[in-house]
């Protein structure tokens, strides 16, 4: 929801999309396996340049991974849906 997200920041700032297209003023970052892009982020995370929204009905333990989904088919979430690993 790139487009979105435009439209919503303020003048002057950015937005980053994780996956998908990139309307300017934002800009793609995309990501891979072997956490060599995580650890390019990590500075922008930590500073506070970079802030991940998190929609606010997350995080979903791993139990509940069908809920999280039918949520996000409601294209009603706002930022990113964390569902949470497996507890040993």
């Amino acid at each position: 929801q790139g487009d979105r997200a435009v439209k919503a920041v303020k003048k002057g700032g950015s937005v980053v999309v994780i996956a998908g297209a990139a309307t300017p003023p934002s800009f793609y970052f995309g990501l891979t396996s072997n956490g060599e892009i995580l650890k390019k982020l990590n500075p922008f995370l930590e500073s506070g340049k970079v802030k991940p929204v998190l929609d606010p009905k997350a995080p979903y333990p791993f139990d509940k991974v069908n809920e999280a989904f039918a949520y996000l088919e409601t294209e009603r979430a706002t930022g990113k849906v964390v569902i949470f690993p497996i507890n040993p």
